[in-house]
């Protein structure tokens, strides 16, 4: 799996997203360089933090959405939901079947829905926020 690594062609404008996108990535590259290290935190506190902090991260970005009165608000937490939907479901096959969720799987699903919603969801309200 090839890392995505934050540049600018992710920024949003809003100092507050770019700065949860941003630790969102460094968190995706540690978590990637420390799958063969034995002395990482374990997998169910990795999987734990990603639905705490995806859970935290889209509550702030959708106040600021919902504030800015961005007219395809409901499109976008619908994604939202859906991603949210997905990520609490791992945790609970986790928890469930340990040895049925694999790191890199893991990754791959958060690193390329970030990256896709990035670049495309969030950079649609980029202009009204700005604006508004």
């Amino acid at each position: 799996m090839e890392f995505v690594e934050w540049t600018e062609k992710y920024s949003t404008g809003n100092a507050l997203v770019d700065a949860y996108h941003h630790i969102f990535f460094q968190m995706v590259q540690e978590f990637s360089l420390t799958l063969k290290d034995e002395d990482a935190p374990p997998m169910q506190e990795r999987i734990a933090f990603l639905v705490d902090y995806t859970f935290m991260h889209f509550d702030s970005e959708e106040r600021m959405m919902e504030r800015a009165n961005y007219p395809e608000f409901e499109e976008h937490c619908a994604a939202h939901v859906r991603f949210k939907e997905q990520v609490k479901a791992i945790q609970q096959e986790y928890l469930a079947h340990p040895d049925a969720v694999k790191a890199e799987e893991v990754l791959s699903l958060v690193q390329d829905w970030f990256a896709h919603h990035i670049l495309g969801e969030d950079m649609r309200y980029k202009p009204w926020v700005e604006t508004h």
